[in-house]
């Protein structure tokens, strides 16, 4: 508040009494496997299986999941189908991968497709005759020599020439070369059309060796070509004068290629104009290019994950060998250092005829954050041609179960959910089940349907059995981080701290009305120490919502 010297109504605005909690995500997938598109590392928001097939290409077709198919995208297809909305996915590739590359002429430009994978082998490229003018943009004038020329040439008159001189741009006027020419004004500079030759009024040119002078300009079709880059049935063209010319248009970052990127360093030729392809049907194919799943390194796709915000983690076509290292994950990204609750899941191995249940049973899983799946699924193969039904391992029903788990609130079970897929990888008996489950398993089972027999982690810890539990309490931690952050700085006083125990019971209100919690305790206060080091103690017993998981029934006959 101002000092009061002047008599007048001075008002101090204290506004925490209107602080409520923020919105934050609690379905939100993050997912990392092996694609034939798209940059290793690098998360992608997605908010469809379109947007997955458009930004890491289509998966191929499954052989036996020993022979290095990709992961990511087929993991997407499963996820999305079962009620996935929000995804943060995150392609990764072993030291095979490499993009797709091919040379635009004899050393004129070299073309690489933007990432790896054999998707950029897609690319095609020819090159026609000019069907307009081209554009050439802001290209450096060579002021080396007495005379100053714009090259190529013919010029043709046209609204985007444009000559810029020391960050000034000026007049142009035109001499057609056959007798008629602009005057010359003070400020301007005069084009001759046939041979690109510039004029300056007196003492007003550039100086020798001026680095300052810049011109966009048309060129007449005649001495340009129009190379057309292909994919698919999707084409991008560009009409450009030499090899230089094509990769400032390709680079370009607003108008450029989505699939190409084009350098010119160390090649012989890029001033020069590309020679024509034998028709305009005939495309030069790029190669070389490789999706590198060999050897993908899956802890660093969780890595780039890690501060995203995501509740629900999938290692795409890993199996329960990488349950401990999704673990590891999980319990890192919950920290009060990262702030990012989380689960993850993951699924059984394939399972070969004839054999027994042992080797999922005895698995060495046991983390409140880890959920195990078993069996696996048939689904559709669409790489497959024609399509046809495919049986893949738990690796990838655990795809389909997260992207389900993710379609459902914190508080709504799995249990006895309907999975719908085509089928399952094996039908256990209710004696293999009952195992399955003891072993805190997440099975599914052909019973009216294909359901979820229970929803539970692999944790040993009965607080944590149920997944509701663990996603209720983690909803519940980011709930009040939300509510209590606006806090950060204000007073530590009764008042503030009166506004800050409303705001958190506003949000733990909200759970009971959604049927999360039965109830809850709320306590916020501070001793005298703790105000002076600056802390706020939160107290809360949270009461939270179990599920259904057996109805036991007694009848009295008479």
């Amino acid at each position: 508040m101002p000092e009061m010297i002047l008599p007048g109504v001075y008002i101090d605005v204290r506004p925490e009494g209107l602080i409520v909690p923020g919105q934050f995500a609690s379905g939100n997938i993050g997912i990392t496997g092996t694609a034939s598109k798209g940059l290793p590392g690098v998360p992608t928001l997605l908010g469809s299986y379109a947007d997955a097939v458009q930004h890491f290409g289509n998966y191929d077709a499954w052989i036996d999941g020993q022979s290095n198919e990709l992961t990511l995208v087929r993991a997407l297809e499963l996820a999305y189908n079962q009620g996935a909305t929000t995804v943060f996915a995150v392609r990764i590739a072993g030291n095979s991968a490499a993009p797709a590359k091919t040379q635009l002429g004899q050393q004129v430009a070299n073309l690489t497709a933007k990432s790896p994978g054999e998707w950029g082998n897609g690319l095609a490229y020819n090159v026609s005759p000019a069907e307009q003018d081209a554009i050439v943009k802001n290209e450096p004038v060579d002021t080396s020599g007495a005379t100053l020329k714009l090259l190529p040439s013919p010029i043709v008159k046209n609204a985007h020439n444009r000559i810029l001189f020391n960050n000034r741009v000026l007049k142009i006027g035109y001499d057609d070369g056959a007798g008629h020419t602009d005057p010359l004004q003070s400020g301007g500079v005069t084009v001759k059309t046939t041979d690109g030759t510039l004029t300056f009024p007196p003492g007003e040119g550039p100086q020798q060796n001026d680095k300052t002078l810049f011109a966009t300009y048309a060129v007449d079709r005649s001495k340009a070509v129009k190379v057309t880059l292909r994919l698919g049935q999707a084409v991008e063209a560009f009409t450009v004068v030499d090899g230089n010319d094509l990769a400032k248009d390709i680079n370009d970052p607003f108008s450029g290629s989505a699939w190409v990127i084009a350098d010119t360093n160390g090649l012989a030729n890029a001033n020069t104009l590309p020679a024509l392809s034998a028709d305009k049907t005939t495309f030069t194919p790029f190669s070389g290019g490789d999706n590198g799943a060999a050897g993908a390194d899956y802890p660093a796709g969780l890595n780039a994950l890690i501060d995203q915000d995501v509740q629900i983690i999938i290692a795409a076509g890993q199996d329960d060998s990488f349950g401990n290292t999704l673990d590891a994950h999980c319990q890192s990204a919950s920290t009060d250092a990262v702030q990012r609750d989380r689960v993850a899941v993951v699924g059984s191995k394939p399972i070969p005829t004839g054999q027994t249940i042992e080797p999922i049973i005895n698995h060495t899983l046991d983390s409140d954050r880890v959920i195990f799946v078993a069996p696996g699924i048939v689904t559709t193969d669409n790489a497959a041609v024609p399509p046809a039904n495919v049986t893949l391992p738990g690796a990838y029903a655990a795809a389909a179960v997260a992207g389900l788990l993710s379609s459902f609130e914190p508080h709504i079970s799995l249990t006895n959910k309907v999975l719908p897929v085509n089928g399952l990888e094996r039908q256990y008996s209710r004696a293999e089940l009952t195992q399955l489950v003891e072993a805190r398993v997440l099975a599914l089972e052909l019973h009216l349907g294909f359901h979820i027999v229970r929803g539970i982690t692999t944790s040993t810890n009965t607080a944590f059995a149920q997944i509701t539990t663990r996603r209720i309490v983690d909803y519940a931690k980011n709930g009040v981080r939300s509510a209590a952050n606006p806090y950060i700085g204000l007073l530590n006083n009764e008042r503030v701290r009166g506004a800050l125990r409303a705001t958190i019971n506003s949000f733990l209100a909200g759970m009971v009305n959604a049927e999360m919690l039965i109830s809850y305790d709320l306590d916020v206060t501070a001793t005298r120490d703790q105000e002076i080091r600056g802390i706020v103690q939160v107290t809360m017993v949270l009461r939270p919502v179990f599920s259904i998981d057996f109805i036991q029934v007694t009848m009295f006959l008479e």
